[in-house]
C-alpha cells in the first residue's frame, strides 16, 4: 500500500512540475545569410590602411582604399569575389 501511496505521489509531484513550469515559444531559426554574406572578407594588412590580404591568394595583397566596408571586389589573382572588411 506505501508503495502505491509513494508512486501517486511521484506522480502528482510530477505532473504539478510540468505545469508550474513556464511555457516557452520555440526559438525561432535564424535567417540564412545571403549569397553576399556568405563571401569571405579580406584581411587588413597591418600598419597599411587600404590593403588587405586576399582569402584566396595566400599572401598576395591588394588595394581596396576607396571602396566601402563590405563592398564586393574580385580577387585579381584568383577572379574570385570577396567582401572588404
Amino acid at each position: 500500500m506505501k508503495t502505491v501511496k509513494l508512486i501517486t505521489a511521484c506522480l502528482l509531484m510530477s505532473a504539478s512540475i510540468c505545469f508550474v513550469a513556464p511555457l516557452q515559444a520555440a526559438p525561432k531559426p535564424k535567417p540564412m545569410p545571403t549569397a553576399q554574406e556568405r563571401l569571405p572578407v579580406g584581411v587588413p594588412v597591418p600598419g597599411k590602411p587600404g590593403l588587405v590580404y586576399s582569402p584566396y591568394a595566400r599572401g598576395k595583397i591588394m588595394d581596396v582604399e576607396g571602396f566601402k566596408h563590405g563592398t564586393i571586389v574580385m580577387c585579381p589573382y584568383t577572379a574570385r569575389k570577396f567582401r572588404v572588411p
